[in-house]
């Protein structure tokens, strides 16, 4: 059972959602496409229509939802081919009734952006003491915050011993540009929230911006995943393949690398002594002078290597005046002057 969202790498979860289109079959090829291709966990949408829209106010959107529905016993079908597949199970759950159901075969919870002041089924959420990523499309930093204020009124230990994670998300479908991303609305997370874990739901095409993401500091990203993407479904088009996934996950591995631990010191082993010695600089005669000779900009200059005088006391060295005849391009000596 996962404690918390503290992972060492960034977490991966394949986003397979209504992908499958509410064929049973093709939703366990997904998982075990995403499984092969090194997610760390899969993720569906539990949902039934008369749960979550009004057939009266949005007919449109309850038969959209109705035609990607699984019954609960296909979604502990896919927990334990997810366990048979060692990769970790997860479903948004948009009821109060399948949270019931499911909560056991789930060991991380997720609020996706359309629920993120669904308060009541937070609350329901919160109470199973399991860790929670939400994430915060169409929302500004005020309703994100009201958010994060309800989740500690409810149960403050989530946010306290990292069980809450926040993706930042911006809620592109059929359409995905990326001007919209805002990747940037990480950092400001990170700032806003430090307790928080602060990762990033990704709804663009192809995988750069999820590089990007790890970059800025997200330790959660959530991709899309498909095997095609020219299926008519709008989300297969901002998914990944297994390829892509793939690619993924070793570019996230040179992205950590280069971004390195930022602490700024020389690096040890290549940056030495030695080698600082050569680049930087000192100050130097740049022609020869005689005892009694005062330093201008006219014989003074700033050379490699810095031996002598440090360059960043050129305008210490003006003025003075020498004390023993010097030739040019000697390392000084503050002895050299009077």
């Amino acid at each position: 059972m996962i404690k918390n969202l503290n992972f060492n790498e960034p977490f991966i979860i394949a986003e397979i959602g209504g992908n499958h289109e509410g064929d049973f079959e093709y939703a366990k090829k997904l998982l075990i496409d995403a499984a092969d291709a090194g997610a760390d966990a899969v993720k569906f949408q539990t949902y039934f229509s008369e749960k979550i829209v009004s057939k009266v106010e949005n007919e449109e959107r309850f038969k959209h939802f109705s035609r990607f529905e699984l019954p609960i016993e296909k979604y502990i079908e896919l927990a334990n081919l997810a366990k048979e597949n060692d990769v970790i199970f997860m479903s948004s759950i948009w009821d109060k009734d399948s949270l019931k159901e499911l909560d056991k075969y789930i060991s991380i919870h997720k609020i996706g952006s359309g629920d993120l002041t669904n308060y009541p089924l937070i609350r329901e959420i919160l109470q199973t003491g399991k860790p929670l990523i939400i994430s915060v499309a169409m929302a500004d930093m005020q309703e994100i915050s009201e958010t994060i204020d309800f989740i500690n009124s409810i149960s403050p230990e989530h946010i306290k011993n990292g069980k809450l994670g926040i993706l930042q998300c911006v809620a592109m479908y059929g359409n995905p540009m990326d001007e919209f991303a805002n990747l940037n609305v990480i950092k400001e997370l990170k700032k806003q929230f430090p307790e928080a874990i602060i990762g990033y739901s990704d709804h663009t095409e192809g995988n750069y911006a999820a590089n990007i993401a790890v970059a800025l500091g997200s330790k959660i990203l959530e991709i899309h995943f498909t095997d095609d993407k020219d299926r008519e479904f709008r989300d297969h088009q901002l998914s990944v393949t297994s390829k892509e996934l793939k690619e993924l996950k070793k570019n996230i591995k040179k992205t950590i690398i280069l971004a390195g631990d930022g602490v700024k010191i020389p690096v040890k082993g290549i940056e030495t002594p030695e080698r600082i010695w050569e680049f930087r600089r000192a100050c130097y005669l740049k022609k020869d002078c005689k005892k009694g000779e005062l330093i201008s900009t006219e014989n003074l200059t700033t050379l490699r290597p810095c031996k002598g005088i440090d360059a960043r006391a050129y305008d210490d060295i003006l003025g003075k005046k020498l004390i023993t005849d010097k030739k040019a391009f000697h390392a000084l000596s503050w002895d050299d002057f009077e």
